[in-house]
């Protein structure tokens, strides 16, 4: 299984769409959701508890809210579909923030802990990554089955080491956050089926409270709504 496992990587055979996570039933499920152009939307603003199990990488202190985003496709009707085609406002605010990329949050995160050479901490965090197989089992934070290809991503954390004296070790760190946050994000490209997954946006200026508006401009047109933030 290891093998069929390393074989599909390696010729790039997993499929477009095998990233992010399962849809809920219907875009009703969802605390949002409206419809235009064939397309409806469904999203729900992850508390930052939430975020704080669902992510190894700290997106909370990295200054990111994060959505659950779900797109339906009425009729079966092909959507080409990106995180970068999705906005986010406070409704109490100005400042429109577009989805920002795994890879660009990796990169940002990593300048802002970038270690300093020659220096030692008492205590050091750092990412870890896996990749296996799951058969069956359900996940404990969102309740859906697992089975399949899985990539994870956890925490070690080690006492009284040093920080890595070169690049090379904030590097790992960067593409291991990298591919936490893009194995989990809404996917990109054609598809005419349901999907699901996360968007993280800068975090718009306001209260708390504040609903949220989010506006997906696809191909098939734009569809606006408002987000509740989500309760304490």
């Amino acid at each position: 299984m290891k093998r069929a496992v390393l074989l599909l990587y390696a010729a790039g055979m997993l499929p477009a769409f095998g990233a992010g996570i399962r849809p809920r039933d219907s875009a009703a499920d969802y605390p949002a959701h409206e419809s235009a152009g064939g397309v409806t939307v469904g999203a729900a603003v992850i508390p930052p508890a939430q975020v704080r199990k669902l992510f190894a990488t700290d997106l909370n202190a990295g200054g990111y809210i994060v959505l659950e985003v779900a797109v339906y496709s009425d009729a079966r009707k092909e959507i080409d579909l990106s995180p970068g085609d999705f906005l986010l406002r406070s409704t109490a605010g100005a400042e429109t923030a577009r989805a920002a990329s795994g890879s660009a949050i990796a990169a940002a995160l990593q300048s802002k802990n970038a270690p300093q050479p020659g220096k030692s901490r008492d205590v050091s965090v750092y990412p870890t990554a896996t990749v296996g197989y799951e058969s069956g089992g359900y996940d404990p934070v969102t309740g859906q089955r697992r089975r399949g290809v899985y990539t994870g991503v956890g925490v070690g954390v080690g006492v009284g080491q040093p920080q890595p004296p070169g690049p090379a070790g904030t590097d790992r760190d960067r593409t291991t956050m990298q591919q936490e946050l893009e194995d989990k994000s809404l996917p990109a490209g054609k598809t005419t089926s349901a999907v699901a997954g996360y968007l993280y946006f800068p975090k718009p200026s306001g209260k708390a409270r504040d609903v949220y508006e989010l506006t997906y401009y696809g191909n098939t047109g734009q569809v606006r709504l408002r987000v509740p933030a989500p309760a304490k």
